[in-house]
This record gives structure tokens, C-alpha cells and sequence, in this order.
């Protein structure tokens, strides 16, 4: 690419659905990790390290479930970080664990294994944007399930079941993608008693979980409640979660759990019967980062990385944002969700934003039919404190003059 323009090779190597903004804006709705944060020197270590001692190994074809040294270096990791977090969980079986490309590709793969065009699937309501784009793509029929202060209403949920017989609820229960509201331990525990109830699966998308945060007191973060991983002998859960949030995107590595049936049925699938097992190479590099620690000590530090960054854009947030706006400080995940108020549609707001230079995603897009036009969704994932603070003054007089 040396004899490229360096504008086309900027535009080559930087645009992405996930991460393009107009040049010169801080856009807030980008919802990855910062490039500085990226751990770039652990993976160089320990890419020389899997290279040493395990020779071509990672260069062959892997097994259907993945490599087993990786299974069983995330088996030792989740289980020390659930303790380390307070929460109550056995030693997680690494027989249970088969290796995905991202969480992308998981879901994409639950879709084909337990679905067939024309089946409904329940999500909350919002949810995540760019899942919807993934059931719609397998001809599936999307019902938005409302949530509250506390997530996914159980009674909405229990109605829904009932009425819809959906194929399976897709969930984001720790850090929900955008609201940031982790389910109550109560809650979880009713959902997993209704699927089973009901026959239905339930897709946890739990990639937030590991991204537990201080309250505005400082401190260490308090327990959570346990994930929906730990559930796993209801034989309705499939716990799908990644390396993209806690360590970086491109690896294209992740992980379902679930119980042996339904890991079997995608074991099976004709993708993973063809290929083997899923990117074996960046799984060398992950089992390595594990087993030595540096995986864990780099998550520590991410925490309190975005732990201070939710506090800049929360004290920023209540300088430059009217009054009459309203949102709940993120226990976990990536993300704030602001409400305003009535007769407001954030979408309309978006080209003045980014002629000013700042950005967000409108509520419209998480929605399952085009509704909460009111609501956005800030991340603060990708931008350091002095871009957070600029960002939120410039939405601050964006939005001072429509309310």
C-alpha cells in the first residue's frame, strides 16, 4: 500500500460501519475501544511466546470447539473474575465453551442453528442496533419487549412468551446496550425460569459483564449479580460473550457457553465441520495472554480507565445538558442513554451536531419500530476525558436550543 495516496489509505484502512464519523467530529455514538488503549505491546509478547512454544500448531485447522488450550486458560480466567467480583459461581467447565469469531458470528451462528425464517425472536426494547440487522437477515420476525429502570420487564416478558412463542429471547443483561442497566439478580432469575417454562432459549449477549464499575463514591465496584453463564444447567441458555470489549476487536475471537446439547448442535453446524475450529491462530495468542496474567492485570486497568471517563462525561453531562434531560449513571458496559424530553427527535438534531463537530446515535436506531425518537446514546469508550468534554459543551448547545 506504499504507493498509495495517504488520503485513500487513511479512508482504506479507517472506515468501518462500526466506526466511520464525518472528518473533524468527536462522534459519541461510536461504540468500540480507543486505539491508544489497545493493549499492542501484550500481543506482540505474547504472539512471540505462542510462536516459541507451541511451533506451526496455531497455523493448522482447529477442533470444532475450539482450541482446547484457550478453553481451558478462559475456564480459570472467568472463574477468578468472578470471584474477584463478588460474584457466586462454581468453576466454569471448559468442556462447556466452544470458540466463536466474535460475538457477532455467535449470534449469527445461534440464527442458523435454532431458527428458520418466519420465526419470532424477542429482544428488549431498545436494544442493540446492528443484532437486529443480523435476525432480520435470516428472515426472522423481531418483537421488542419493554424494559424499565431495572431492564426486561418479567411481566412484559411472560405475556410476550405466552403470545408470540418465539425461537428465543436475545438479552444484553449486564450493561445493556445502549440503556447501561444491568438486570437485578431477581430478574435473571425469573427470565431463565419463564424460557424454560415456555420452551424458548435465551441468547445472553454478556459481553459487558467483565466491565463492572465503581458508583460515584469511588471505591471498589460492588458485586453484581451473577451471569446468566451460571445458569447454564436450565439447558435454555446460550451465554455468548468476547474478547473484543475486553481486550481488542480484531482479534475476531469469542465464546458461547451453554450446555452440551445446544453446544453440539453448533458444533455440528456444516461451517465448523468445514473449517474446523473458529481462528485458532488468535486463540494461540489469547490462551497465552490468560494463562500468564497479563489478560487480567490488562482488564483492571481498563476498568478504571473507563471508570474515570464515566465520570468526566457524567460531570459534563450535568454542565452543558439542559436541565429537563435525564439519564442513570452505567454500572457497566460502554454507554450512556439520555432522555429527553417529549415532542424532541434526537435524529433531527444529528447533522447540526456533527456540523459543530460532535456526534451521538439517535434512539430511533435501537428500536424495533422506529420509536424512542426522544433518546441517544453516548459512548465513552473511544474518545479520552478532553474529547468527552468537548463532545457533551457541543451537544449542550445543540440541544439548549430545542428545548
Amino acid at each position: 500500500m506504499t504507493g498509495l495516496p495517504d488520503e485513500v489509505r487513511r479512508r482504506l484502512q479507517s472506515q468501518t460501519t462500526q466506526l466511520w464519523s464525518p472528518p473533524g467530529v468527536i462522534d459519541l455514538g461510536i461504540g468500540q475501544p480507543q486505539n491508544e488503549i489497545l493493549p499492542l505491546e501484550l500481543f506482540s509478547a505474547a504472539l512471540a511466546k505462542a510462536a516459541r512454544e507451541r511451533q506451526s500448531y496455531p497455523l493448522q485447522y482447529g477442533i470444532e470447539r475450539g482450541d482446547g488450550y484457550l478453553r481451558a486458560a478462559l475456564s480459570e480466567f472467568l472463574t477468578e473474575q468472578q470471584a474477584l467480583t463478588g460474584t457466586p459461581a462454581s468453576q466454569v467447565d471448559p468442556d462447556l465453551i466452544l470458540v466463536t469469531n466474535g460475538n457477532s458470528q455467535a449470534i449469527d451462528l445461534c440464527c442458523a442453528a435454532f431458527t428458520r425464517p418466519g420465526d419470532v425472536v424477542l429482544v428488549e426494547e431498545p436494544t442493540y442496533f446492528l443484532a437486529l440487522k443480523i435476525f432480520r437477515d435470516h428472515g426472522l420476525t423481531v418483537v421488542g419487549v419493554p424494559v424499565d429502570g431495572d431492564g426486561l420487564r418479567m411481566d412484559a416478558l411472560e405475556e410476550a412468551l405466552a403470545r408470540y412463542r418465539p425461537a428465543f429471547l436475545y438479552t444484553i443483561p449486564a450493561g445493556h446496550n445502549p440503556t447501561g442497566v444491568t438486570l437485578p439478580e431477581d430478574r435473571r432469575r425469573r427470565l431463565v425460569e419463564l424460557a424454560a417454562e415456555h420452551g424458548v432459549l435465551v441468547l445472553a449477549d454478556e459481553v459487558y459483564h467483565l466491565l463492572r464499575y465503581p458508583g460515584p463514591d469511588g471505591g471498589a465496584a460492588p458485586p453484581g449479580p451473577a451471569p446468566l453463564a451460571a445458569q447454564l444447567d436450565s439447558g435454555v441458555v446460550l451465554s455468548l460473550n468476547t474478547f473484543s470489549k475486553i481486550l481488542a476487536p480484531g482479534l475476531r475471537l469469542g465464546w458461547v457457553q451453554a450446555a452440551e446439547p445446544l453446544l453440539a448442535r453448533l458444533e455440528g453446524r456444516g461451517q465448523l465441520v468445514s473449517g474446523g475450529g473458529l481462528n485458532p491462530f488468535s486463540a494461540a495468542i489469547v490462551a497465552t495472554l490468560l494463562a500468564d496474567g497479563s489478560a487480567a492485570q490488562y482488564l483492571a486497568g481498563l476498568r478504571a480507565t473507563f471508570a474515570e471517563r464515566i465520570a468526566v462525561m457524567d460531570e459534563a453531562l450535568r454542565a452543558h445538558l439542559p436541565a429537563q434531560v435525564s439519564y442513570r449513571r452505567p454500572d457497566a458496559g460502554y454507554f450512556f442513554w439520555l432522555r429527553f424530553p417529549d415532542g424532541v427527535d434526537t435524529a433531527e438534531a444529528l447533522p447540526r451536531a456533527r456540523a459543530l463537530g460532535s456526534g451521538f446515535q439517535p434512539g430511533r436506531a435501537f428500536s424495533t419500530t422506529g420509536g424512542l425518537p426522544e433518546y441517544l446514546r453516548l459512548s465513552f469508550a473511544y474518545y479520552a476525558a478532553p474529547d468527552l468534554r468537548a463532545a457533551v459543551e457541543t451537544l449542550g448547545k445543540v440541544f439548549g436550543r430545542l428545548i
